[in-house]
C-alpha cells in the first residue's frame, strides 16, 4: 500500500497537480495559548485579546497556526512587544510593528529551536 502511495505522490509531483500553499484568510480570534506566525516570525497568546487587536493583526498578516506538528523554524517575538502592541494607540502600534518586522532575528526575536 504505501508502494502504491508513493507512486500516486510521483505522478502528481511530474504532473504538476500540487500547489503552492497560500495564506490562510483572516478568521476569527484565536483561543488563549495559540500561536500566529506571520512570515519567519511567531507570537504565542498569552494574554487575551480583543477583536480590534485581532482584526488588526489578521490586516496586517498574522494568522493562527493551525498545523499541530509544524517543522518550519520560526522566531519568537519577545512577550513585552506582545504587550507594547497591545497598549500602544494605532499610530505607535503600527510603528512598533514596521520595527518588529524589518528588524531581523537578532533583535526583535530568539530562535524557536536550540542549535
Amino acid at each position: 500500500m504505501r508502494l502504491f502511495g508513493k507512486l500516486i505522490d510521483k505522478v502528481r509531483t511530474l504532473a504538476g497537480v500540487r500547489k503552492v500553499r497560500q495564506i490562510p484568510t483572516g478568521m476569527d480570534k484565536p483561543p488563549l495559548g495559540t500561536s500566529i506566525v506571520r512570515d519567519k516570525l511567531r507570537i504565542r497568546l498569552k494574554y487575551p485579546i480583543d477583536d480590534e487587536f485581532w482584526q488588526w493583526l489578521a490586516s496586517n498578516g498574522w494568522r493562527a497556526m493551525q498545523q499541530r506538528n509544524n517543522r518550519r523554524r520560526y522566531f519568537v517575538v519577545a512577550e513585552k512587544t506582545l504587550v507594547k502592541l497591545m497598549k500602544a494607540d494605532l499610530d505607535l502600534r503600527n510603528q512598533l510593528h514596521d520595527k518588529m518586522i524589518n528588524a531581523g532575528p537578532p533583535d526583535a526575536a530568539r530562535s524557536t529551536r536550540p542549535r
